[in-house]
């Protein structure tokens, strides 16, 4: 009896083992096949990541090549033979055209219609003022005061693409550096006069830097010897200079102290004369027969503004005035 009751326990521990055995053995499996599935997906997540980050590093590596591209500076081209510089253009003229001239009678336009209409008129020098873009880029505009451009204001100032899709008063063309740079490259007879307004120290250098690249990128630095850079202080000069060295300068007057007498006229043609600047831009109110004979001593030419009436244009020039900027008047009004 005990044999058999030894027989019947371990055929029960035997089953008992077996079952623990197949328990065992189905919970490994269930965990396995949990784990397995958990891995393939996990595998699955990790593979579309890995798709994600290489389309993102193939989107990275042709942004930086769109990129390259567009900063790649090419070949310089060279100054047309027998194209004349700025100072050459701006001796055979007595008039320096202000913001590309008035259109519709509506002056400090900046824009396209102004450049077209005048220069069929016989003007040659044009005066032009720029601004910097909300993304910096220089442009064609005196200053942001709201009404001139749609939803542009000192709030609101555009990106280069911005400004220039949208029209000046709703129909005039908005022109950037570049392509201020181009026009002057399909007109070699024209001379431009910058006036950049900024004195900030970082703004001037953002802004100066912006229309070096331009002209860079479109391989025309030459360009620049029929440019006129209007500097407002000693400290502005250096600035400028400090970003692109540019072979004309006007020194003019209009944000600068100064002392209205002969002495305060005496130091500015000093300055001139020291750093090679080839004249004096002053506001005509503040004008004085005098100081013809100082800039005549220094060999420095003398250019007022703004003057309108052909009348005062003539007397002026006849006094030893070189030019004169102005918003509209044209080479024929100052005849006879």
């Amino acid at each position: 009896m005990a044999k058999e009751h030894s027989v019947l326990y371990y055929k029960r521990m035997i089953a008992a083992t077996l079952a623990a055995i197949i328990l065992i053995l189905t919970i490994l499996t269930v965990v396995f096949s949990v784990s397995f599935f958990r891995s393939r997906a996990k595998a699955r997540m990790m593979s579309g990541r890995l798709e994600e980050l290489e389309v993102a590093e193939m989107q990275r590596l042709a942004e930086e090549e769109a990129e390259r591209i567009r900063n790649a500076i090419p070949p310089e081209r060279a100054k047309p033979e027998g194209e004349r510089s700025a100072p050459q253009i701006l001796a055979d003229s007595r008039i320096a055209l202000h913001a590309f001239g008035s259109v519709d009678e509506i002056a400090g336009l900046n824009c396209l219609e102004g450049f077209l209409e005048h220069y069929n008129e016989g003007v040659r020098v044009f005066e032009v003022d720029l601004r910097l873009t909300s993304d910096g880029y220089a442009v064609l505009r005196h200053d942001w005061l709201a009404g001139v451009q749609s939803g542009v204001d000192q709030t609101h100032i555009p990106t280069l693409e911005e400004f220039l899709s949208k029209p000046i008063h709703g129909k005039y063309t908005p022109l950037s550096f570049r392509d201020l740079l181009m026009l002057m490259a399909d007109y070699p007879d024209i001379c431009v006069i910058t006036d950049t307004k900024l004195l900030d120290n970082e703004a001037v250098t953002e802004q100066f830097r912006s229309m070096v690249r331009d002209a860079q990128k479109l391989g025309m630095s030459y360009l620049f010897d029929r440019v006129i850079v209007q500097v407002y202080s000693p400290e502005h000069y250096t600035i400028v200079e400090g970003v692109h060295h540019f072979p004309h300068y006007i020194y003019t007057l209009y944000q600068d102290y100064f002392g209205q007498n002969e002495e305060s006229f005496q130091n500015k043609v000093n300055f001139c004369v020291e750093q090679h600047i080839m004249g004096l831009t002053l506001n005509v109110d503040v004008w004085k027969p005098d100081y013809i004979k100082i800039s005549n001593e220094g060999k420095i030419n003398v250019y007022l503004h703004t003057v309108n009436d052909p009348t005062q244009a003539k007397m002026l020039l006849n006094d030893g005035v070189k030019a004169v900027y102005t918003d509209f008047l044209n080479p024929k009004d100052l005849e006879g």
